[in-house]
């Protein structure tokens, strides 16, 4: 559906240049949810834009279900457009104007008769569960029923693409739930093809089918989000996973004497990570049955990508040498990442 070929974005101000986007290629499949997650200031608001023209790309060609935007005319990238519907953080709605008039506005270009439209934007309320709040102003609205409004607006024209600028980010976690859930919702029963721009890993998590890392304008890996999360391979993805978890207080402990990592007595700290069926299974208990060997766990925790469990645990082995490299042997046979971390 969307296809970024070695796109790069250079702004100029007087003597200063930033290269905000540098040389991104990305393929995304018609109906995927797609996130591009990063730090702040890593290109993905920049890199979003560029997918709808709102900023045109200084080299490179973006296309979008077969059409190359970056050969069109400014008139016949305007009708593209309309295929590509786009909501931001802050929602982007007219203060002055109602609910119904917020919507009406891109259906208004389009030429379309006024009942026909009034009876979309009806459709476009119901769908987003704001069937009653055609007649109320931005101001009367909570946060999350605003962003509901502008995901109305996107939808007005039928698009095939939905963009979401760090469409969460000003909300409540409550509210993020509901606007995700919607999303995913949308994207089931329209076959929309959504793209998600965020730092928060819980959407991620929540939501997006694969993602692209980005930092200082470069996609540094991309893959399927559970393969991200439980096997990044750039120190960048790493980096920033770990933000979305406690694994970073654990980290700082390290070198702290007294901690629970401060070993003196020639014993490893083992970091394990355990996928699909493992994730259940009580392995600790197993390494003293079978080979006893005691495994103090240091920090532990288990999340949920999607519906399917991933395990993380950082162990302290102690035993017989030879029965922990046993242990750790089967450990693996039962597809836990084992790595010695100290």
């Amino acid at each position: 559906m969307i296809k970024l070929d070695h796109i790069s974005k250079v702004f100029r101000d007087g003597k200063r240049t930033v290269e905000a986007v540098k040389d991104v290629s990305l393929e995304i499949a018609r109906g995927e949810i797609f996130g591009i997650i990063g730090f702040s200031g890593a290109g993905k608001s920049t890199l979003v834009r560029c997918i709808n023209l709102l900023e045109r790309p200084t080299s490179g060609t973006v296309s979008v279900n077969g059409i190359e935007l970056t050969a069109l005319s400014e008139q016949a990238l305007r009708k593209v457009r309309q295929s590509i519907g786009m909501i931001f953080q802050h929602f982007n709605l007219m203060p002055s104007r109602t609910v119904f008039d917020n919507i009406d506005l891109p259906l208004k270009r389009t030429g379309m008769p006024k009942e026909e439209r009034r009876q979309k934007i009806m459709k476009l309320l119901d769908l987003v569960d704001l069937a009653d709040k055609d007649a109320a102003y931005p101001s009367q609205l909570s946060g999350g029923q605003k962003q509901r409004v502008a995901i109305a607006r996107a939808l007005a024209c039928d698009p095939a693409v939905l963009l979401c600028d760090e469409a969460t980010s000003a909300l409540d976690p409550k509210t993020t739930a509901q606007i995700l859930k919607l999303l995913r919702d949308l994207n089931a029963k329209l076959g929309l093809t959504i793209v998600v721009i965020t730092h928060q890993m819980s959407v991620v998590k929540e939501i997006c089918d694969r993602a692209a890392v980005m930092e200082h304008g470069k996609v540094t890996e991309c893959g399927s989000v559970y393969e991200l999360f439980s096997k990044p391979h750039d120190q960048s993805t790493k980096s920033f996973l770990e933000t979305a978890s406690n694994l970073n207080a654990f980290y700082e402990i390290f070198d702290k004497p007294g901690s629970l990592a401060d070993l003196k007595d020639g014993t490893h700290i083992w970091f394990l990570t355990y996928t699909g069926a493992s994730t259940g299974e009580a392995l600790m208990s197993k390494l003293y049955q079978y080979f006893k060997v005691e495994a103090n766990i240091l920090y532990g925790d288990i999340d949920y990508i999607k519906g399917e469990p991933l395990g993380k645990l950082a162990v302290n082995l102690r035993g017989d040498p030879q029965k922990i490299d046993e242990a750790v042997a089967f450990l693996r046979e039962r597809n836990v990442d084992v790595e010695m971390i100290k």
